[in-house]
């Protein structure tokens, strides 16, 4: 009996060199992904998981990408949330420029307002604003058109806008409306 040439479009699994630059040349951008929306006891489970995913099916894509190592990751954050039973309570935002040029109270209140919003929405953000992705990999991730995309983007951006325009009302609510007259004792 002859051997079957193996081919990429037969091979069950990528070989070690394939591999080894797909998963140098992004472990980086996932872990930071991973590390944004699972609590740190998780992270380097998520991660692998993800990484033996992708494993599994390198050889069945025709040109992997980040944004399709994205969608897996995404699917295996869903899958740990559902594991630890919620979501989490906190966003953070401990490598985004913004801590390094804006005041603290406005980054704090950029992330209560984004803890405002509903998962895709938030998710949809992160995608754009964090992982630096255009449209058609952030339609690839999420398993949507760009067109949606585009119309789901905008529709975020005005329920983060609300969200924050609130919080900046709650805020000057809270304040005494003449400081300069104190209660005396």
């Amino acid at each position: 009996m002859k051997k079957a040439r193996q081919t990429s479009e037969n091979r069950t699994s990528p070989s070690q060199g394939e591999f080894e630059k797909f998963y140098n040349d992004n472990y980086r951008a996932v872990s930071r992904y991973i590390a944004r929306r699972v609590p740190a006891s998780s992270f380097d489970g998520v991660v692998a998981a993800t990484f033996v995913a992708a494993w599994r099916k390198l050889t069945t894509v025709p040109s992997p990408s980040l944004a399709w190592l994205y969608r897996i990751a995404h699917y295996e954050v869903v899958r740990e949330w559902q594991v630890l039973g919620r979501h989490p309570q906190t966003v953070e935002l401990n490598d985004l420029d913004l801590i390094d040029t804006a005041p603290l109270e406005e980054v704090l209140d950029v992330s209560k307002a984004f803890s405002q919003l509903s998962d895709i929405d938030a998710e949809l953000l992160r995608l754009v604003y964090w992982e630096d992705l255009s449209r058609s990999e952030i339609a690839e991730v999420l398993g949507l058109s760009v067109n949606a995309v585009n119309v789901r983007h905008h529709r975020a951006l005005d329920r983060l806008s609300g969200a924050l325009n609130r919080l900046s009302s709650a805020a000057r609510a809270d304040q005494p409306t003449n400081p300069i007259h104190k209660e005396k004792p």
